[in-house]
């Protein structure tokens, strides 16, 4: 495998896909800080976005289901 190291005529320093990588995670540590929150009402966080009234919705329908047992 060879590598052919190009500079990127569009930034100051050459560089490309600097800040690429850094926010991909950003989500699923929020999704897992939520749902460790709410961990006790057994929420399952399945779907983006988790808006506020989505959480709490989630804690809504957690609490409902509780209930019914």
């Amino acid at each position: 495998m060879a590598s052919h190291e190009t500079k990127s005529p569009f930034t100051p320093y050459g560089t490309k896909g600097v800040g690429e990588s850094g926010p991909v995670g950003a989500p699923s540590v929020l999704i897992s800080a939520v749902e460790d929150a709410l961990s006790s009402l057994g929420v399952k966080i399945t779907e983006l976005p988790l808006t506020p009234n989505k959480v709490w919705e989630l804690i809504r329908d957690a609490k409902r289901r509780l209930k019914v047992r």
